[in-house]
């Protein structure tokens, strides 16, 4: 179990876009809780991005160019993000389809040129997919349904880090520290790395070696995969692992948030 001390900061941004190197965040939405769950603070906040709303995106959140004209810019609500946050060692991240997410926030702060925070980032997906194997897909939106979680204002910052800070109690995600997902904030001027806990891909990559992962996703459907991997890459906000595939003899993509990694083992 995590220290007694630990608290966890629950959060979503909103965005013009799926594209961390091209888009921007619109919206900071953050809720701080302790491992009882008790909620310790709020915070939220628009970002004005400096460039119109996209149609498609303004579908999806409802967040208008005339809410953010008003509203302060990156440099100006970032830092007060981090201030929320708190002491990397005494505060883990939460966040849905975490990769998201943390590629979004390193690319503000890069173009900021601020440095990057050490905070653990900690994906709830995978949590979600291990807890509810026979949900019909593993949205947030479709596990807060069935957790009967309902916080209000669907696909807006606060309400969705709410419904991201009762999936986790619910789950008793704090109790099952050994199944969690980390990632790093990613620095888009830096080698992008593997999130931590699959550093075994790393070193099997260099080795050319072969490793058996149990994977939760694809055509074929839960099960393990003997697999080589060659490299990591980073697409829509998500990170799959290039390795070629023994069961169907060629390379394929596997996303690291549908590997199992507690199930990594050589073979």
């Amino acid at each position: 179990m995590p220290a007694p001390s630990l608290e966890f900061v629950a959060f979503d941004f909103e965005t013009t876009g799926l594209s961390a190197d091209l888009d921007r965040i619109v919206e900071v939405g953050a809720v701080r809780f302790d491992v009882e769950g008790r909620e310790l603070g709020r915070f939220e906040e628009l970002v004005n991005p400096g460039r119109s709303m996209p149609m498609r995106a303004f579908q999806v959140h409802g967040i208008s160019d005339g809410m953010l004209s008003v509203a302060s810019s990156a440099a100006e609500v970032l830092p007060t993000f981090l201030d929320f946050l708190g002491d990397p060692a005494e505060t883990v991240m939460l966040a849905h389809h975490a990769s998201f997410d943390a590629g979004f926030l390193g690319g503000e702060l890069a173009r900021l040129g601020h440095p990057m925070p050490t905070h653990r980032v900690v994906d709830t997906l995978p949590l979600a997919r291990l807890s509810l194997p026979k949900a019909r897909d593993h949205r947030l939106a479709t596990i807060a349904d069935l957790l009967g979680l309902d916080a209000g204002g669907a696909h807006r910052a606060l309400a969705d880090s709410l419904r991201v800070m009762g999936m986790w109690l619910a789950l008793e995600g704090a109790a099952v520290p050994e199944h969690w997902v980390v990632y790093p904030i990613f620095d888009p001027r830096k080698p992008k790395p593997a999130p931590e806990g699959f550093e075994r891909l790393n070193e099997a990559i260099g080795l050319g070696q072969a490793v058996i992962i149990e994977y939760q996703g694809g055509t074929r459907g839960v099960g393990p995969r003997s697999i080589t991997p060659r490299r990591f890459v980073h697409r829509g906000g998500s990170v799959y692992l290039v390795a070629f595939c023994h069961l169907d003899a060629k390379e394929k993509e596997f996303r690291l948030d549908r590997i199992a990694r507690h199930n990594l083992a050589a073979s």
